[in-house]
């Protein structure tokens, strides 16, 4: 087989005319070589359309190549599509036995775009649209494989639209600041980096999964092997207590904001994420949420999260933060989504609303209910919390007196 391609042939591989072909070779986009076209160049036509479907015109790319300032190169790979199958989604629908519109629904719940039923499915699509028979030949409702679409689709979705923006701002500026033009400082990341590197992208993250698979699933097959025990009668399982939720605000970070810039805002926002992670794994607790100015977490023993929450607001000022203030409390919520809700949760929110800087507060459960190890426990009094329907009392931590 040939590794040129006639006018023909690649008007057909990239979807478009031979006078669309043509014009491209008038205006320097395509440069034939004997009549003949090289793979490549399907590439290019797909990434020229793509850009004149967003406003960009062939013959501003042309004037924008013939000046040096734009180089088409690191655009090609936005041109590459892993293959279509020979089956539409109505066709794929029908042959996994589901509706077309559950197959529609799912695609919509992962962020994707939304398929057509004459729309051809990708060959990559086939193997992962397999999940949805067996969920529901099981018996999972749809509310709820939806659900879990949406957490997957919400989750990779960010970690995809971030590490552009990253690429960006840190690997890019770096050749950037050696005197490149933009186009040129682009080329020279990805030739130098982003080549190198190569697909470590999907990697890490399926690296990443694995690991962190590996925790959660060991619990949740300890929690079973506890269950089986207990049937068997051979071990009670211990009853279940508090589980502890805490919000941690940085104090002044609006004005921080204002007076530095949006830039070193971000750097605290940073330095605050990186040390919730720290303390977290110390103490048996995970963060649920980054908030920018905030960190939610979430821990099984409240001893637990208000030691953590204690170490956050000292370890604060010595990492370059602003004061830390935080709230904590203690008792039933739900989890789903990745995420806990209830009434739990909320007061925890409003308690830390009422600290200040460098305090940490926490809810009437856990005290008496938590034993005060390398901290005590004194009362702040009672406090109307806006959203909650009666007064919280609250108490602040403080670590114990030494000796």
């Amino acid at each position: 087989m040939s590794d040129r391609l006639t006018e023909g042939e690649l008007a057909d591989r990239s979807d478009t005319s031979p006078e669309q072909v043509r014009k491209l070779v008038e205006l320097g986009i395509l440069e034939p070589d004997g009549g003949t076209f090289a793979r490549r160049d399907v590439m290019r036509v797909r990434v020229v359309a793509h850009l004149d479907g967003m406003g960009i015109q062939a013959d501003a790319l042309a004037t924008a190549l013939a000046s040096g300032h734009l180089s088409l190169g690191y655009l090609e790979s936005a041109g590459r599509r892993h293959p279509r199958s020979d089956r539409t989604f109505a066709e794929v629908a029908e042959e996994i036995g589901v509706p077309f519109a559950s197959l529609e629904r799912l695609y919509v719940a992962f962020g994707l775009p939304r398929p057509g039923p004459d729309e051809r499915v990708r060959e990559e699509d086939l193997e992962a649209v397999r999940i949805l028979p067996v969920l529901i030949g099981a018996g999972v409702e749809e509310s709820q494989w939806l659900r879990m679409a949406r957490v997957w689709g919400d989750n990779a979705r960010r970690v995809a639209h971030y590490l552009p923006h990253y690429f960006h701002t840190t690997v890019e500026e770096l050749f950037r600041r050696r005197g490149l033009r933009d186009n040129a400082a682009y080329e020279a990341a990805i030739r130098e980096v982003g080549l190198r590197i190569g697909r470590s992208g999907e990697d890490l993250l399926g690296w990443l999964f694995r690991r962190h698979s590996e925790v959660s699933m060991t619990e949740h097959q300890f929690e079973h092997v506890e269950t089986a025990l207990e049937d068997a009668g051979v071990r009670q399982r211990p009853p279940r207590g508090l589980e502890a939720v805490v919000f941690a605000d940085l104090s002044g970070y609006t004005r921080l904001t204002e007076e530095s810039g949006d830039e070193a805002a971000a750097e605290v926002s940073l330095t605050l994420a990186q040390l919730a992670n720290e303390i977290a794994a110390r103490h048996h607790g995970t963060v649920v949420k980054l908030l920018g100015d905030g960190v939610y977490l979430h821990f099984r023993d409240p001893g637990d999260a208000v030691r953590a929450s204690l170490e956050i607001v000292e370890s604060a000022p010595s990492r370059g933060l602003p004061p830390a203030h935080v709230g904590v409390n203690a008792g039933p919520m739900l989890y789903d989504e990745g995420d806990y809700f209830g009434r739990t949760v909320n007061v925890a929110a409003r308690i830390g609303s009422q600290a200040e800087a460098g305090q940490v507060y926490v809810g009437e459960a856990l005290a008496g209910n938590v034993p005060e190890e390398a901290f005590r426990l004194r009362e702040v009094g009672e406090f109307e919390l806006r959203g909650i329907a009666t007064p919280v009392r609250i108490y602040e931590a403080v670590r114990s007196d030494p000796g």
